[in-house]
């Protein structure tokens, strides 16, 4: 199995660890409800127990569903990872900030126009909201926001990070280079471990023990699904029957759990459960190519089919969502600010387009959150308005599905609901003519309109600082 040695900041979290345990655990200073969002990898509908998944790789996750609500119609607000972390960041559609393409991995993340990538620097995020109404704020995991300094999660309203330029398990920097894939943690002290996942864990539980005795929110996106997968094999040893990927992908996803699990006891231990509100929301549907499933749904990772939409999704709020409870009508990931934003009681932002969740998974609010959705990666593109959905696929020709009746869109009722057919063609082309071109292509290169006339220095990587000067001897 492939191996790999990742440079990641631990002496900080290590540290921060031990002063959290000389800390009284069950008296906080400050009472505020804290925030942790998990930001789920790749991970299909059919992957996790609580939506039916009898593979048993997620034992954490099915436990922490039975303490909340279960929204079992919860959408990416892309088919492409980058822009649907975005709106989960931003509470913004990822189009409407040109964000419509996941970031490059190749050249072109280090290349001179790399500025032109990412969301655009002072973008309002939940980091910087938070931040400014007192809570303390971190990231830990893959960012794919920009790899500028400007983009940087520090930059970006979050005051602790422990996070990677970009998802990979592979790639690391190379000698004398500074090429974008480094675990960096800017200020301090670098350490070696042998598994990137076990790094990221413990970044994320050192800032929660550290914080106890504040308010915090803690955004943690770690490399679950991407590939290539890089499974223990203590965790492929639990899963005998199973062969090729599919056994990569339950291993990795039983690891991933795991690491959550960790999160979720050290907030325990530290007596911080009552006062913590917990999201776990998918970036995209599963990739099948990957071993991942998509339950019944159809379609895959990349496309604007169910399959490629649909994501897991949990929000736990002690003493005001019901546990063991499910919604189901559509959301989606750039609910999810508003809806943390609001729970911590503080203003909503005036940019988001996203929803707060809590009058209705909570019942008092009896409409849809809701009434259209839309999306679109380049040919990949569909909308969804009154129980039905218009999906433009990658080949082919558009279709249209009765939704609400047909969740697995197993049939195509463009022939026989041809107003219908017109409607939603006409409600896209409205959407998506008036949203602003991409700031970037597929391929990672910038339109010639969009170039920027200069460039930002790359991100610092505080493995490659200078040894301070000394005084010459005389």
């Amino acid at each position: 199995m492939l191996r790999f040695r990742c440079c990641v900041v631990v002496a900080a979290a290590l540290l921060l660890r031990h002063t959290a345990l000389a800390h009284d655990d069950r008296a906080p200073s400050d009472d505020r409800t804290n925030a942790l969002i998990i930001v789920l990898d790749r991970v299909g509908t059919g992957d996790v127990g609580f939506l039916g998944s009898t593979l048993g790789a997620t034992p954490n996750l099915d436990a922490l569903a039975a303490q909340g609500v279960v929204l079992n119609r919860a959408y990416a607000a892309s088919p492409q990872p980058s822009p649907a972390r975005a709106a989960i960041l931003t509470g913004r559609w990822p189009n409407d900030l040109g964000f419509e393409f996941t970031m490059p991995m190749g050249d072109e993340a280090s290349s001179p126009d790399a500025a032109a990538r990412g969301l655009v620097p002072a973008t309002p995020t939940i980091g910087s909201v938070l931040a400014s109404g007192g809570w303390t704020t971190g990231f830990v995991g893959s960012w794919q926001m920009g790899v500028t300094a400007a983009q940087a999660p520090r930059s970006m309203g979050f005051e602790f990070d422990c996070f990677l330029a970009h998802a990979t398990r592979t790639r690391k920097p190379r000698p004398g280079k500074d090429d974008g894939f480094s675990l960096r943690s800017l200020g301090a002290v670098h350490e070696e471990f042998e598994r990137l996942d076990d790094a990221m864990t413990a970044c994320a539980t050192g800032f929660i023990e550290r914080e106890r005795s504040k308010p915090w929110m803690l955004v943690v996106a770690m490399p679950g699904l991407s590939p290539p997968l890089l499974p223990t094999a203590d965790d492929l040893a639990a899963f005998p029957t199973l062969e090729g990927r599919h056994r990569d992908m339950a291993a990795s996803l039983r690891s991933l759990d795991r690491s959550i699990g960790s999160m979720l006891k050290a907030i325990d231990a530290t007596g911080q459960t009552a006062r913590t509100m917990v999201v776990v929301v998918g970036d995209t549907g599963g990739s099948i190519a990957w071993g991942s499933s998509n339950g019944s749904l159809n379609g895959d990772f990349g496309t604007c089919f169910e399959g490629g939409l649909r994501v897991p999704m949990i929000i736990t709020l002690p003493g005001r969502i019901e546990p063991g409870t499910t919604y189901s009508n559509p959301v989606t990931g750039a609910d999810v600010l508003p809806t943390v934003v609001a729970a911590l009681g503080q203003p909503a932002l005036a940019s988001s387009e996203g929803v707060d969740l809590l009058p209705f998974v909570t019942g008092g609010s009896a409409g849809l959150p809701h009434a259209e959705l839309h999306w679109q990666a380049g040919q990949s593109a569909a909308t969804m308005f009154s129980g039905l959905k218009y999906v433009i696929p990658l080949d082919g020709a558009p279709s249209i599905y009765r939704i609400d009746q047909d969740p697995i869109e197993a049939i195509n009722a463009s022939d026989v609901s041809v107003d219908a057919y017109t409607m939603l063609r006409e409600r896209h082309e409205r959407w998506s003519q008036a949203l602003p071109p991409a700031r970037w292509l597929q391929d990672g290169t910038i339109p010639i309109g969009q170039r920027p006339a200069t460039t930002p220095p790359a991100m610092p990587d505080p493995g490659k600082r200078r040894a301070p000067k000394t005084e010459p001897e005389h």
